[in-house]
């Protein structure tokens, strides 16, 4: 994986040579740091400007595809005429209309009995959230002291265990969150493979910063850019890497300039 910056006149002259460019964004990490609770977690003006700008400019498609709700994530990002999929690629969004929910994806009243599993176990662990998404759910500890981190993951897991084993729910983890979603076989790099069937004939260019996004980074493996946002190991296969989200800003700064 290299540094994105590092080899600048090779993308950018691949990003001009291309009719069309797909960017696609994650969220949290990406847009905006990791903070202590998901609802403190801002995009910046001057970033939501920048985005702003890529949209009018006819080259360039946007959608930021994030593991919060659609709702969620639209209220967050605040840009209108943006393609937005939340829930990990769940719902998908594009100029008002829902274009997309998978079948299988609509699981609520068993969410809500392992939700209400989850929060009677979990009630005793200061500082965890469990977030009702809709098609999805979130345990967020990064407010958990350290010490009892590792109880919360021993309590979701012993809870989720018996629905995973049925192959009711998929599990994931992430930054400080655990998640549990629908049965299917269905992340962001599912959402990424349907969008791109829509739109023909572009350069993906993703970017991401957590476990969640390496589907995504796989479903554009040879066909487009990849770009982890963070620190580089050798289990995350992207192409390149940006070091913070201050470092995404700089990247669409240059795009749309």
């Amino acid at each position: 994986m290299r540094y994105l910056f590092s080899d600048w006149k090779k993308i950018s002259s691949k990003i001009r040579k291309s009719h069309r460019v797909f960017l696609f964004f994650d969220y949290d990490g990406t847009l905006t740091p990791i903070v202590s609770r998901p609802e403190l977690a801002r995009i910046s003006p001057k970033v939501k400007n920048l985005i702003r700008k890529l949209k009018k400019n006819p080259r360039f498609i946007v959608a930021i595809i994030s593991g919060r709700s659609l709702k969620n994530v639209k209220n967050m990002v605040g840009v209108k005429g943006l393609i937005y999929a939340g829930n990990h690629g769940l719902e998908i969004e594009e100029i008002g209309y829902k274009i997309l929910k998978p079948k299988g994806a609509s699981t609520k009243n068993l969410l809500n009995k392992i939700e209400l599993h989850l929060k009677n176990e979990l009630r005793y662990i200061k500082g965890v959230i469990v977030e009702d998404k809709g098609c999805t759910l979130s345990i967020h500890f990064r407010l958990v002291s350290s010490r009892k981190k590792d109880l919360v993951k021993n309590v979701f897991a012993r809870v989720v265990k018996p629905y995973v084993i049925s192959k009711k729910i998929r599990i994931s983890a992430g930054k400080m969150v655990l998640e549990v979603r629908p049965g299917i076989d269905w992340d962001k790099g599912r959402a990424v493979q349907y969008l791109l069937r829509r739109h023909k004939k572009v350069l993906p260019v993703y970017l991401g910063d957590d476990a969640t996004d390496r589907d995504a980074f796989r479903a554009i493996k040879k066909r487009g850019v990849s770009v982890f946002v963070g620190k580089p190991g050798k289990a995350i296969k992207a192409d390149y890497f940006l070091k913070s989200p201050r470092e995404v800003e700089k990247f669409i700064k240059r795009l749309s300039t």
